[in-house]
């Protein structure tokens, strides 16, 4: 190697310096592009996608347009396994597994109360109050049960487990087959709503249903490792899904107040 004049020598610790903050500038210059235009992957499930999910990527697409969403939506399992995995930095799903999973993080979304329905032109809807009994009549579908919902489902049927007889995760799918057969199913308040008018749905009235199902409501959160550091873009997100879910919340309570 060449040996350094006098004046290469006293400049040298300067340049080194300065190849350092060109390093440490192109980093942080990454690092703000990638909080701006990067891209976030999740996992959700059926309920949470029915309102929640696309009302918080609304505003996050309007806050930061530039960046891309990507999200799946499966069953409980399906994405405990897949953030397991690492496949996702974080999922919006049934946490009652999740609780009891130290290396978890769970931050609860709030709860939604759950209800039997069926379609329109099915024989129990002009029925009124109807039992367990002539509801247990019909087949049932469902997404992938959570065990506390599979629980009291057993119950109800006087049964060991329950497995619905039609399964499906989609929850668009799911109810648009209730039309086509004289299934029953169940929907959360948001499930409800969005498909209420374009699939003719009707609430479910039971004379004897016990207070476990009456009290029966959505246990939702997002779920993340617990130790993980996330990205700017995955938190960001994380904070607009807790933002929204509470607003709802505090929209209802004016509805209710002004009822």
């Amino acid at each position: 190697l060449p040996t350094l004049t006098l004046h290469g020598q006293k400049l040298l610790p300067y340049a080194r310096r300065f190849q350092e903050l060109n390093i440490e500038l192109s980093s942080q210059l990454r690092e703000a592009d990638d909080a701006q235009n990067g891209e976030v992957a999740f996992g959700c499930g059926p309920a949470p996608g029915a309102r929640l999910i696309p009302a918080a990527i609304g505003e996050f697409h309007r806050l930061l347009p530039q960046a891309r969403v990507r999200f799946h939506i499966d069953n409980w399992l399906a994405l405990h396994q897949a953030l397991t995995s690492q496949h996702y930095p974080f999922v919006v799903a049934d946490s009652w597994q999740a609780e009891l999973d130290p290396q978890l993080r769970v931050q609860p979304l709030s709860p939604q109360r759950c209800f039997f329905v069926c379609h329109a032109e099915h024989p129990l809807a002009k029925q009124g109050t109807i039992s367990i009994q002539e509801m247990l009549r019909y087949p049932f579908a469902a997404p992938y049960l959570p065990p506390g919902v599979r629980k009291v489902l057993a119950t109800l049927s006087q049964q060991q487990d329950f497995t619905p007889a039609i399964q499906c995760d989609h929850i668009y799918a799911l109810l648009s087959t209730l039309a086509q057969t004289h299934a029953i199913s169940f929907a959360s308040e948001d499930g409800f709503a969005l498909c209420q008018h374009s699939h003719r749905l009707v609430k479910l009235e039971l004379s004897d249903l016990p207070d476990e199902w009456r009290l029966m409501q959505t246990r939702f959160a997002i779920i993340s490792p617990v130790h993980a550091i996330q990205p700017p873009l995955v938190e960001r997100l994380i904070e607009i899904i807790l933002h929204t879910d509470r607003q709802h919340q505090l929209q209802l309570l004016a509805q209710e107040e002004g009822d």
